[in-house]
This record gives C-alpha cells, structure tokens and sequence, in this order.
C-alpha cells in the first residue's frame, strides 16, 4: 500500500513539471511575438529597404552630396530608375573618385543644345534637387570649380571619355574628359535597375522636373523610430561641460560658455523633436562654395543616426539635407527637410530632428496610387497655384503616425510642391486654401493668383512669374544625336548672361508646351 501511494505522487510530479514547462514555453513564445526586438533580427541584406542604409565608414563630405534621382534611356525610353538593392546616387560618387579626371570645360547656353543633351540615349543622368558645383562635388578646387550644375551625363559606353554636366538655370553644359578610370560597371547597374517609371520632363521657372504621363503606384513603408537624447546631442555640440537653463518661450536651453547654444523641444504630446543649434563665430563671409562644405561639416558632427541623408538645396544662406528612402526624399512636418544649416556672417544655426528610422519592417504589399503630373497641375490650378508660379515639384514621403503605438510609422507617398519659397504636400496646400478662402478672395483679380498673394510676403517678382509662362515638357522618347561630342562641341561658347525671359522663350521654341502635353497626355 505503501509503494501504491509513493507512485501516484511521483507520477503527480511529474505531470506538474510537464505543465510547468508547457506554459513557460507558451509565455516564452508570446513575449517574443509581441515584442519589437524580434524586428531587430531583420537583415537589411535581405529586405527591399537595403538601400536606404549607408556604411557608416563612407560619412565623407562628398557622400552628403550624392544625387538624387537616376535615369536611364532603353528601348528609346526614358526612365526614373531606382535599385533596392544597391544606392545608385551613393554609387556615382564613389566611382568618381576612382576616376582621374581632366579640366573643366565650358561648352554651351543655348536651350536647344541643353534639350539635345537631355534627350541624349548614349547617357545616363543622375539629377540633383538643387544647384553644386564642381568643387563640392570633386573635392578640390580647379579652373571653373565654382560653375554650377544640377545634372551629370555618365556615358553608357566606356570608349565615351567625356562626362558632362548640365545647370538647368541658363541651359548650360560643361564637360569634363575621363583620363583614366571607367563608369562601365556603375552603368550595367543603372540597366538593370528593376524599378522604374515611364517619366519625362517639365520646364518650371528655372529647372526640369520628371513629368508623368502616367498614375503612379508607389509602395509605402513602415519604420520603427527611436530618438536621441538631449544629452546626446548636447554632448556632441556643446561638450563636457555646459549648463542647463529655461528660455522665455518655456523651452529648454544648454549653453557653453557665451558661444554655443542648443535649445531643446518641449516635453509631452507637443514634442516636435526638433532641436536648434547655434554657433556664434566672429563675423566672416563665406563663398557658395564655403557655405555648402561647412553646412555638410555641421550636418556631420550632429552624429545623427541617418539612413540616407543628402543635400536637398540651397536658399540664400540656408542649405538644407533631407533623408532618402527608396529614391525619394522624407519631408518632416510635410514641409521641413531632416536639416537645415543656416550661415549667418556672425553665426551659424543648425535646425534638425532628431527622429531615427531604426527598424523597417518587412513590406507587406502596401501601394499609393498618385496622380500623373497634368492631372496634379489642374488641381493645384483649381486651388489658385498656377503652374507659372510653382518652382519645384517633386514625390516625397508623408510621415504617418501609427494610431496604436508612438515608435511606428509609415512613410506615404504623395506630391510635394514649392511655391513661393515654401514646400508642402498637395493636401496641405489645399488644406491652407480652405483656410484662407476669405483672404484669398479680398482684392484679387481674376487674371493673378490670390492664393500667392494671400499665403506668401510680396517679395516675390512678378515679371519672375512672367518670364516663366512659357513652361515646356521636353519629350521622353526623342532620338539621340548622331555624335554626342560634334553635337555640344558645334555650338560650343563661353556662357553669357541671360535673363530668364529669354531662356524660358529659347526653350518654347524647341520643347511642347506644358498645356498641349497635358492635353495629348488626356487623349491616351
């Protein structure tokens, strides 16, 4: 009797331990599945947003500078390409510097050449959001290093031992000879690159910008997001030693010593995360040149834990660097880059965020369907912005907060358009107009645009807008040159001043209007 009862409780024991495990094994298996770091063993080799990481080895001030947008001709048309699996832009400034290149040559003004060389297939082009030039780009200074430019032309073919390059603003072409080094591999990947888009080009005020003929399906991603703090940055900026104090507008500041000065954002629900760094120097005057090498100098020490983050533009002092995701820029607040690096003659500011994309989480087929370009110009027409009065326009990412949880994002695709100095997406430029409607309405004309007016400081020239009327869609599918090299070298001269009226007419002569584009584009 005594062995019986022995039995059962051991046997009591043993199922107890069984259970025991079981539930342990199940707790286990739930806190993995609920918890984020499961998304840290997420390989950036094997996501489509690889792309977006950069080696942190390759923080040179050159690779601040990489371009923004990559296209390519086959079949005799033009595509804006884009490869998940290698950053094309980074890829270009990394052969460049294993290339020896010769001088700088001045070639050509005319519109009708700068359209030839943009509808030339024997190239690829990598375009820039703003204006460089040669001494930002190469890293030294030569002959005619301060020209400036907002595309580069990389041969296709390596017997081709000419770069150039193009600055929309006066239609000008320089080129540059390739002594020794080659861009054949870097080509091969630009070919082969699998996401693409039909795209053509418009003529705004000062530049081309990509022209859809077609809708647009872009993906949207989703990021986990961290932010640094304040002490981090205040380390990194100000040093060892620095005090804490509360400004008259309630916001947070450190200080060091009477030169340097980081103020901090607000705590709780009206955190922006936006920090502002000033650097008080003695009174100097920069160079264009000085003002971009020093802003990517300050962009660096802010140890930001950025996944693509390159120069955006330039306004009067301010140079201004946005994240890249996927080929296309992030716009904080729908309307602020990532940093803007503002050179005073007696200080410098810096204003950044400090949001960090850490984790992407695996794509799960999510699609945004935009309109193409001439459908975009009549609703932002329908609004009072008329297209004489739309300086850039580019696809961007709208920054969406997650309902449920405050470290998730998705990044949305959506247009964004600068006018009158400012940027914002299409719903926010349709947002401010509903909100202005009565502003808009008091003392405007027919004939001009209120919503300019009402939303902007009268700064803004109106013969600018003027001279900018005959805006022009430069083709996708035109033919090539015979001869690239006799075809820019025939009409090569040294560049001369021109107002912008008599480059917006140039170009009318030779490119289709903006309206009639529109138009055909609505036939098909």
């Amino acid at each position: 009797m005594k062995f019986k009862f022995k039995f059962k409780f051991n046997d009591f024991l043993l199922h107890l331990a069984t259970l025991t495990v079981i539930l342990i094994s199940i707790g286990l298996w739930v806190t993995v599945m609920t918890s984020d770091q499961r998304f840290s063993r997420i390989s950036n080799e094997s996501s489509s947003q690889s792309s977006a990481s950069l080696s942190t080895h390759y923080r040179n001030v050159q690779s601040f500078y990489a371009p923004g947008q990559t296209y390519v001709f086959q079949n005799g048309v033009r595509y804006q390409v884009h490869d998940a699996k290698r950053n094309l832009p980074l890829k270009f400034v990394q052969y460049l510097e294993n290339v020896k290149l010769g001088t700088i040559e001045k070639m050509s003004t005319t519109a009708s050449d700068y359209e030839r060389l943009l509808a030339d297939q024997n190239y690829i082009m990598f375009a820039y959001p703003d204006q460089i030039n040669f001494t930002v780009l190469l890293g030294k200074k030569q002959a005619n290093s301060s020209l400036q430019f907002n595309r580069v032309f990389v041969p296709v073919k390596s017997k081709t031992r000419y770069l150039y390059f193009g600055n929309d603003k006066g239609s000008r072409v320089y080129r540059v000879k390739i002594k020794s080094g080659s861009f054949r591999q870097l080509a091969k990947y630009v070919k082969s690159a699998q996401d693409r888009q039909e795209v053509s080009f418009l003529h705004l005020k000062k530049l081309y910008v990509p022209f859809y003929a077609k809708e647009i399906k872009a993906k949207e991603y989703s990021y986990l997001i961290s932010y640094q703090s304040s002490s981090y940055y205040a380390s990194r900026l100000l040093g060892s030693s620095y005090r804490k104090s509360v400004a008259k507008n309630g916001r947070t500041v450190y200080t060091a010593g009477y030169s340097k000065r980081l103020q901090i954002p607000k705590e709780g629900k009206s955190n922006d995360h936006q920090y502002l760094y000033q650097n008080y120097l003695t009174s100097q005057e920069r160079t264009v040149t000085q003002e971009m090498l020093e802003s990517a100098a300050y962009v660096k020490q802010l140890g930001l834990a950025e996944q693509d983050l390159r120069f955006f533009e330039s306004s009067g002092k301010t140079v201004s660097y946005i994240n890249y995701i996927e080929g296309y820029p992030i716009f904080a607040n729908d309307a602020l880059a990532q940093t803007q690096v503002t050179m005073g003659t007696e200080s410098v500011s810096v204003a950044f965020s400090s949001m960090n994309l850490q984790i992407p989480i695996p794509y799960d087929g999510r699609v945004k369907t935009l309109p193409k370009t001439a459908t975009l110009l009549k609703e932002l027409n329908s609004i009072g912005i008329k297209e004489s009065e739309i300086e850039k326009i580019t696809i961007g990412y709208h920054i969406q907060a997650d309902k449920k949880r405050s470290d998730l994002i998705t990044l949305v695709p959506t247009y964004f358009i600068k006018v009158g100095g400012s940027w914002n997406s299409l719903a926010g430029w349709k947002k401010i107009k509903a909100e202005n409607t009565d502003l808009l309405m008091e003392g405007s004309s027919p004939s001009s645009s209120s919503y300019s007016s009402s939303s902007y400081s009268s700064n803004e020239s109106s013969s600018e807008a003027n001279s900018s009327a005959s805006s022009s869609v430069s083709q996708a599918g035109s033919q090539a040159p015979a001869s690239s090299q006799e075809a820019y070298s025939s009409s090569r001269s040294q560049p001369a001043a021109e107002s912008s009226s008599s480059s917006s007419s140039s170009s009318s002569s030779s490119a289709v209007s903006a309206s009639s584009a529109s138009s055909k584009e609505g036939e098909k």
